[in-house]
């Protein structure tokens, strides 16, 4: 019975869920459009019935009411490279409140020797009238699910899904095992894409620093190098600059020297 009335709760509410929903995917993207980060897609939905039925019958009248349901409204905020997850997680968390108790990083549910589901899931704390997003359900249902991965995490999370909702009759473990076979290759080319990304820009990033010293003339250049720290910031900078100023150093001296005699 306790699950007929929560499911006609939620009927009742659904526009307002919507609404949250699309409000809220707004909202965070015009906040992350500016930042340094390489964002592939934000996507928002809203719990369908079925799937909240499903949901309501898995937990065993773990819940009482809607608003212990904290992903009736969901965001999946999907970035090219899995470095910038944490930085897009530190973002969210300064600027929304964060329910610690029901957010749950899947990433270090995995034991050292395991492969499979990576994502970050946060819980955020939506106040009505706040942010603008008006009224929202008649409980006060105001929790909105962001879940962050890579675009390769969120590839194997969404074929994995489909199969296994494809097969009710559930996988068998030499399934189960291919599946993680399959993360563990994904987890390595995500490494691979980071590191690739990381060379690029090195390569191609100039620091400031080294801008700096190449617009002087030679002689204040190599004055510069033989004040304390200097050579040092540089070389921690970006070593190959570091290195090229000190060979421009000894081959100034070396000119220097080749005069004088």
């Amino acid at each position: 019975m306790y699950m007929n009335n929560l499911v006609a709760k939620y009927e009742e509410n659904y526009v307002s869920y919507q609404k949250l929903t699309t409000q809220f995917q707004s909202m965070l993207s015009l906040l992350l459009q500016n930042q340094p980060l390489h964002i592939h897609s934000i996507i928002g939905r809203t719990k369908n019935k079925a799937s909240l039925e499903n949901k309501i019958l898995k937990a065993n009248d773990k819940y009482n009411r809607l608003s212990d349901i904290t992903d009736i409204c969901g965001i999946r905020v999907i970035t090219y490279y899995e470095d910038e997850i944490d930085k897009i997680s530190d973002f969210i968390r300064s600027h929304f409140s964060i329910d610690e108790e029901n957010s749950v990083d899947k990433r270090k549910k995995l034991s050292p020797d395991r492969f499979g589901y990576l994502s970050l899931h946060l819980i955020v704390n939506l106040p009505l009238n706040k942010f603008g997003l008006g009224s929202v359900a008649s409980d006060h249902t105001c929790k909105i699910e962001i879940q962050i991965r890579s675009i390769l995490q969120h590839a194997w999370a969404e074929i994995e899904h489909d199969l296994e909702y494809k097969n009710p009759a559930g996988t068998s473990d030499e399934t189960r095992r291919r599946f993680c076979r399959l993360a563990s290759v994904l987890e390595f080319a995500d490494r691979e894409f980071k590191d690739i990304r990381n060379s690029i820009e090195e390569k191609t990033t100039v620091p400031a620093l080294y801008r700096e010293y190449k617009k002087e003339p030679q002689s204040i250049r190599s004055f510069k190098l033989i004040q304390p720290g200097f050579f040092e910031k540089l070389l921690i900078q970006f070593p190959n600059y570091g290195w090229a100023a000190c060979a421009s150093l000894i081959f100034f001296m070396f000119s220097i020297l080749i005069n004088m005699y």
